[in-house]
């Protein structure tokens, strides 16, 4: 039952005596290996533990074999990031450039230029809670954590008590109440898409991951898909020319079925003004163009489309089936949109997008 018992004999059960023969066998066989008799306990049939030798000269090494394996060095795993990674710095309207930040974070920092009126917020949690990446995931997984719970916050005192829990381990306990006031109103607000709440949906699918086989896909021919399917005409940055040749992979906040449709949320944690009256259609289509969120739609949809066709079958409709996305601006959550963007479901686009990528075989994408 040791390795070299495995190696010497199978899985066939042998006995001591059996394997000794065996490893005088392979001794005598003119291979370097020789054998030692082992030393024996007083008064048992047990060996001691076997004295490791000295060596006064370690065995020459053998050359190492030319390496001639090839592959392709274009090959690679990529994502939505990866698409719009260096996009631009403005957007090209005619002849005049807009300028823009570089997009590589959703939020601003505290440093970037046009941030002093943001700096005095409504006195209210969504508004004067901080911005940045680190406050983005951290909402996130606080999210993903209560949609394995019902996003039942606002009923239960219990799950009041572990966010607070919860905020106070990852370093946020002095915002615990602010988190806790501003997630119940998260959890408890109608989308108006839905007419009904995050804490209202019966099917909740947080994180979903998907992957897509991509044979070559040019960043420039989904730029201009999005951009003739998805708010038509207005100006956003360029995504850089680019082939993703691989696979194309990522993860949806949320997938949920609500009135038999199917949909895909996304939480944003941007900061798009500094009152809730801020947060308007405008303002939030704005958001969705600048940091090329339509590019993200775009593939969540997809992911969801073909997830849909391949567990529905033959009885799948998109037109009947598919709702479309909605991103959530978390610090619009008590404006009159509700922070809540919705895009329906471009079929123009997400064709299109299937078009472009070459599906494996037998199979219309992966998807959790």
């Amino acid at each position: 039952r040791s390795a070299i018992g495995y190696l010497l004999s199978g899985t066939k059960p042998v006995t001591p005596a059996q394997i000794g023969q065996d490893v005088h066998a392979l001794a005598d066989s003119g291979v370097d290996v020789g054998v030692d008799a082992p030393e024996l306990d007083p008064g048992s049939s047990l060996p001691r533990a076997t004295r490791l030798k000295p060596r006064e000269a370690l065995p020459a090494l053998t050359i190492a074999p030319p390496y001639e394996a090839r592959f392709d060095r274009l090959w690679s795993i990529s994502s939505y990031s990866a698409l719009v990674r260096d996009v631009g710095r403005t957007l090209q309207a005619g002849s005049v450039g807009v300028p823009l930040r570089v997009l590589r974070d959703d939020e601003p920092s505290e440093t970037d230029a046009g941030a002093a009126e943001l700096r005095r917020p409504a006195d209210v949690p969504w508004h004067r809670f901080p911005r940045g990446a680190f406050a983005g995931n951290f909402l996130h997984g606080l999210l993903e954590w209560l949609a394995g719970e019902g996003f039942a916050l606002d009923d239960s005192a219990s799950l009041q008590q572990a966010l607070i829990g919860r905020c106070e381990r990852q370093g946020w306990g002095h915002r615990a109440d602010d988190v806790s006031e501003w997630l119940r109103r998260v959890c408890a607000t109608p989308i108006p898409a839905l007419g009904a709440p995050l804490a209202g949906l019966a099917g909740v699918l947080p994180e979903m991951e998907f992957w897509f086989p991509s044979d070559g896909l040019r960043a420039r021919g989904v730029d201009e898909l999005c951009r003739q399917q998805v708010l038509p005409g207005r100006p956003r940055p360029e995504l850089p020319e680019r082939a993703l040749r691989g696979m194309l992979m990522g993860f949806a906040d949320l997938v949920f079925e609500h009135g038999g449709r199917y949909w895909v949320l996304d939480y944003k944690s941007n900061v798009l003004g500094a009152r809730d009256a801020d947060y308007t259609q405008a303002a939030m289509e704005g958001a969705m163009l600048e940091h090329r969120y339509d590019v993200q739609a775009a593939l969540y949809l997809l992911a969801l489309h073909r997830l849909l066709r391949l567990r529905l079958g033959a009885a799948y409709a998109p037109t009947r089936h598919l709702g479309g996305a909605v991103y959530f601006f978390l610090r619009g959550v008590h404006s009159a949109s509700a922070g809540c963007f919705h895009l329906p479901p471009p079929m123009g686009l997400i064709d299109g997008l299937e078009a472009m990528l070459t599906p494996s075989p037998g199979s219309a994408g992966v998807a959790a």
